[in-house]
């Protein structure tokens, strides 16, 4: 039976080199998939997404400008019988349910979610949206 002797240098240069690797690795995978990496340390804030809706939002959904915001998640887009100003492009969206994921694309880019709608309000900022989201998630149902 043959023995192998190590050098402690060298034992500890190769468990370096594999550390560094991985390492290296992990580094290139976040590089190559920012989505991940960005959607990865997003932590809704209701909080926050109250100030959000308060700066942003409640000017034109505080009043009758626009539909209640009130229990839109799970709701079917534009189905708020007492608000008669839906866009057209809302209108094309009426077989559809108002979800987190749509809630994010829609306030990314109104316009690109529903061609036609009236929305020009943006939040580009993915931790904005975020806790927008999670804010309006907690509203009880709107009342009718």
């Amino acid at each position: 039976m043959t023995k192998f002797k190590f050098s402690p240098g060298i034992h500890a240069l190769s468990l370096a080199a594999i550390v560094s690797g991985m390492a290296a690795v992990v580094a290139l995978s976040l590089l190559l998939n920012p989505q991940a990496r960005a959607q990865d340390a997003i932590v809704p804030d209701e909080e926050a997404g109250a100030e959000v809706y308060s700066s942003v939002c409640k000017g034109c959904h505080g009043v009758s400008i626009a539909p209640t915001l009130r229990g839109i998640l799970k709701r079917p887009i534009a189905s708020i019988q007492s608000f008669g100003g839906y866009s057209a492009g809302l209108k094309a969206k009426q077989g559809e349910t108002w979800t987190e994921a749509n809630l994010n694309a829609f306030l990314t880019s109104p316009t690109e979610f529903a061609p036609g709608t009236l929305m020009t309000q943006t939040i580009p900022e993915a931790q904005r949206r975020a806790d927008v989201i999670a804010y309006l998630a907690s509203l009880p149902p709107p009342r009718e």
